[in-house]
């Protein structure tokens, strides 16, 4: 048990309202550490008003159980409130921006702590999800008070397998642990796991259409760009882009990669993955960040696009023993 732990449990004992935020454009480790630790927190402490706040996303709307995926919070609930933030490394990504209003703000989080705000972080680059964090959390302070429950497991166990890929990326003892104490809870895994391994008949169309359509550099870097008419003829409806993004990874030539992916003001929303340079920082440079070896960044223009499709490949040329031009560097 660390000592941060304990003082954000001492932290949320003094207050009445708790709101909980993450970050904009959730993904499954989002809404499973903001939801798994509101469902801890309601069952250990009753009497208290949890929130959980940010934009629904249709996509994931089958993660929650209940009625309302989010809560709807007024502004006045914020004036004695404590603020948590889960899985969201930068403040201007947290969804939501009242969150300034609370009285007092913890940062729980697994990114790289390039932006150290509020007055509490537990910050943990190392480990596999937030939401490993959020059991170890209770796991480390059950003894204080804190009640763990099936709803809470499945929303955590959920976070962990999209945040590892379903498990190809965190291989390490500490996630699979935590996974296998999980599963002590009664909730349907097997379900979860086929919810989060299939995707529509138009899904699997797409698929097909990157694998053929990707371009791969003699560096090893591979790139799409998905314009906004063409995600529209696949009709892809509530269910996104993200399942295409570990498509490059099967493919044994290519050694980073990234798509781009148009949004409705004509910029791009940019996903980055690496199994061999880092990437974080190059995704620094164009409005993002992450993980060294998953980042989103955005790029605003096709200038944008070709300027960072030249940086990752000159990248991989570096790490290859490559210049620009095609010679050795060594």
């Amino acid at each position: 048990m660390s000592v941060i732990e304990e003082q954000i449990l001492a932290q949320i004992k003094r207050y009445e309202t708790i709101i909980i935020h993450r970050h904009q454009r959730p993904d499954p480790d989002a809404f499973g550490s903001q939801l798994g630790l509101k469902a801890i927190l309601e069952a250990s402490f009753p009497e208290k008003k949890i929130y959980a706040v940010g934009k629904a996303v249709p996509g994931l709307a089958w993660m929650s159980e209940d009625d309302e995926f989010m809560d709807e919070v007024p502004d006045k609930a914020y004036r004695d409130a404590l603020v948590i933030v889960v899985d969201t490394a930068n403040a201007p990504r947290i969804d939501d921006q009242r969150w300034p209003n609370g009285l007092e703000m913890i940062k729980i989080d697994h990114h790289p702590n390039d932006e150290p705000y509020g007055d509490w972080q537990w910050v943990e680059a190392g480990k596999s999800a937030t939401s490993t964090m959020i059991y170890e959390f209770y796991e480390a302070l059950k003894d204080q008070g804190l009640v763990m429950t099936a709803k809470a497991a499945r929303l955590l166990y959920i976070g962990i397998v999209g945040d590892t890929g379903r498990f190809m990326y965190s291989m390490d003892k500490e996630t699979f642990r935590v996974v296998s104490e999980l599963f002590g809870y009664p909730f349907d895994y097997e379900a979860v796991l086929h919810h989060m391994s299939t995707i529509s008949e138009n899904a699997a169309k797409l698929s097909g259409y990157v694998l053929q359509n990707l371009t791969i550099l003699p560096s090893g870097f591979a790139y799409l760009v998905l314009s906004k008419a063409l995600l529209e003829e696949f009709n892809l409806q509530d269910s996104g882009t993200a399942f295409v993004v570990p498509l490059p990874a099967t493919i044994d030539k290519v050694k980073a990669w990234a798509i781009f992916e148009e949004q409705d003001e004509g910029n791009y929303r940019v996903r980055l993955r690496s199994r061999s340079i880092v990437i974080n920082k190059i995704a620094n440079q164009f409005e993002g960040g992450g993980h060294p070896m998953a980042s989103g960044a955005w790029a605003q223009t096709p200038q944008d696009i070709e300027r960072l499709i030249n940086i990752l490949d000159t990248a991989l040329l570096a790490q290859n023993g490559v210049s620009e031009d095609g010679s050795g560097t060594n």
